[in-house]
């Protein structure tokens, strides 16, 4: 049986945890709100001398909005803040560097060029040569 000392503790930890998920939440809500913005000011801009250019930055505005929107429903399922690699807590100081982030760092660092990762939630379906069936990896 746990002593009322650990429970004090373990209550303690969870308060501070959803403090941080408090502020993280609301850090995310100013900055979807702030890309948001600078969309509508890109959309509202005269033709710019440079099209491509404005393209491209409306694109990239686009890009952080749907990374932020992304970041708050995993927030709402209570997986924000996870790594999607190991399943691992990412650190509070990395998600506030990085709103967005999906892997804690050393996830990052050893699967940097390996692509998306292959796990239980993400299957491959292997096309066999002609005349096989297909076969989920």
């Amino acid at each position: 049986m746990a002593d009322i000392q650990s429970v004090h503790t373990l209550m303690q930890d969870y308060q501070r945890h959803i403090t941080h998920l408090d502020r993280l939440r609301a850090m995310l809500e100013e900055r979807l709100e702030a890309a948001e913005a600078e969309l509508g000011r890109l959309g509202e801009r005269p033709a710019a001398p440079d099209p491509a250019a404005h393209r491209r930055t409306a694109a990239h505005v686009r890009a952080t909005i749907a990374k932020l929107r992304a970041a708050m429903a995993r927030l709402d399922r209570g997986l924000y803040g996870t790594c999607r690699r190991c399943g691992g807590f990412i650190p509070l100081d990395q998600l506030v560097d990085a709103l967005d982030v999906l892997e804690c760092a050393p996830c990052r660092e050893s699967h940097r060029d390996q692509g998306p990762p292959i796990g239980p939630k993400t299957r491959r379906v292997v096309i066999p040569e002609q005349g096989g069936r297909a076969v989920l990896d």
